[in-house]
């Protein structure tokens, strides 16, 4: 029962593999973020309109920030960082994906 209660804290719109995914790889990245192409061919999320789909809706949440930055002779591209509000929120999902594998032990 506590799993159910806990889960009421969490926001069902993170809920997606590939949105799990994301929040993973930026919340190991921390600072350091990554670009729509490292996600995408890193976590074999799938075509670039799924990527920006996914980026876009966790950027509007507030759990991801997108900054353009100049990266050796390529302008513009797109970082992806993981917010405070994003780590936290990550780190409570962790916490209910560790209740459930515990309680099916």
């Amino acid at each position: 029962m506590q799993i159910v209660d806990y889960s009421g804290n969490l926001n069902s719109k993170l809920f997606s593999l590939n949105r799990m995914k994301i929040m993973w790889a930026l919340s190991e990245l921390g600072e350091d973020g990554a670009t729509a192409r490292q996600i995408k061919n890193g976590l074999n999320i799938g075509n670039d309109g799924s990527t920006y789909s996914n980026l876009n809706a966790l950027v509007e949440m507030g759990y991801l920030r997108m900054e353009k930055v100049s990266f050796e002779t390529k302008d513009n591209l797109e970082l992806y960082v993981i917010t405070p509000a994003g780590l936290e929120e990550w780190n409570k999902i962790k916490i209910w994906l560790d209740m459930l594998v515990c309680e099916g032990e």
